[in-house]
């Protein structure tokens, strides 16, 4: 018997101001359909995150129902969805309803679904579905006042949850275990390190199936997170991203890692413009999505119209020269908000410093706003 587990598609994400839709759809009829096809898994598990928000475009709502419809409707394969942090939970619920006759299973709050029975003539599986939760949620179904933070939560709710004797017990779960290593694209599920749950709370099942965390990585005795498939930040750019298979004999589980080759890669270039430009004619990957960290220490006139004459694609850069003025703290401050895009009223900033010779004024960084505010509504 196979089971096929994935997490954290986050359709409808941007990057950097890039859709992600593009990716998605070559991840999920290039990649994942194939892999169905070939594999023919006997059921196969969402552990989260299928959307990047609660309120997800269209076109990303669209893609998850063909999508659906090409796994449960046209190949017969058994899904197993819960709800992440990021999924509008009352939303995603709306497919059950719809879908479940045909195989879609859809959990969007704790005790919502049944276990789901998958069975040979040799084996039989139960996959519990346990979606994202905190701890009022908790508090809520459970009628008990006393359940303060996730891992007292988690703790709780999984009392309720019991094991299948004589079967093969899998849960599907959307948390932190603590450990987990994080990344740039993740939300954090609460403030001050309180959203960590200690993976020895699902030692009773025989393979957790996590989502929540972007890096492939096991957790705990049996548990292990897929990843998400595609690369959304660039301190993901040296993960293998990978879908996980399990196939499980006479009650042991087998787990063997199904790489992922995406439309485009995700990597970070260093150099000066000159020297970044000189390479761009023998590098054979200059569709991939870049990040250019610049060491010129003068300032580069619209180096992003430069960076895209080589690289259509690149994102992002990080100008060097404004290393030689900004402090540790705040050079360190700038990198970040460069890398996660949130940087543009700061190289503003050093812009007028570094090029016109003036200090910003707050008329200006006012105007600035409101600019910046309307290109987003334009967008």
């Amino acid at each position: 018997m196979k089971i096929l587990h994935t997490s954290d598609w986050h359709l409808g994400k941007t990057v950097m101001g890039r859709s992600m839709l593009p990716e998605q759809e070559y991840f999920i009829d290039n990649v994942l359909l194939p892999v169905l096809d070939e594999e023919r898994p006997d059921a196969l598990i969402i552990a989260g995150d299928i959307f990047d928000r609660q309120v997800p475009p269209a076109e990303a709502v669209k893609l998850f129902s063909r999508t659906v419809k090409e796994i449960c409707l046209t190949r017969r394969i058994k899904t197993a969805v819960i709800a992440g942090n990021h999924d509008g939970a009352d939303r995603l619920a709306v497919y059950a309803e719809l879908l479940r006759p045909q195989g879609l299973y859809i959990s969007a709050r704790p005790f919502d679904t049944d276990p789901i029975l998958i069975e040979d003539k040799d084996t039989a599986v139960y996959i519990h579905l346990l979606p994202y939760f905190d701890a009022a949620i908790a508090r809520d179904i459970l009628a008990r006042d006393d359940i303060r933070g996730q891992n007292a939560a988690f703790a709780a709710v999984m009392e309720q949850i019991k094991p299948v004797n004589g079967a093969v017990n899998v849960l599907v779960a959307h948390c932190f275990a603590a450990g987990g290593v994080t990344c740039e694209s993740e939300s954090p599920l609460s403030v001050g390190g309180s959203d960590e749950v200690d993976p020895s709370l699902f030692d009773k099942f025989d393979y957790v199936a996590l989502g929540h965390l972007h890096g492939p990585q096991r957790s705990g005795k049996n548990g292990a997170y897929s990843g998400s498939p595609l690369k959304y930040s660039f301190d993901e750019e040296h993960q293998k991203k990978s879908l996980v298979l399990l196939d499980i004999k006479d009650g042991t589980i087998e787990r063997r890692l199904i790489p992922i080759k995406p439309l485009h890669d995700m990597r970070t270039i260093t150099g000066t413009i000159k020297d970044i430009i000189g390479a761009a004619q023998k590098d054979s990957n200059r569709d991939d999505f870049i990040y250019a960290n610049l060491l010129d220490t003068r300032p580069v006139f619209e180096p992003m119209a430069l960076l895209r004459e080589h690289y259509p694609n690149v994102l992002g850069l990080h100008p060097g020269w404004l290393d030689l003025t900004a402090g540790d703290g705040d050079r360190e401050s700038l990198k970040q908000n460069l890398r996660t895009g949130s940087g543009d009223k700061l190289l503003f900033e050093e812009f007028l410093r570094q090029v016109c010779g003036i200090e910003p004024k707050e008329d200006e960084l006012r105007v600035f706003d409101e600019l910046m505010e309307k290109a987003g509504d334009e967008v």
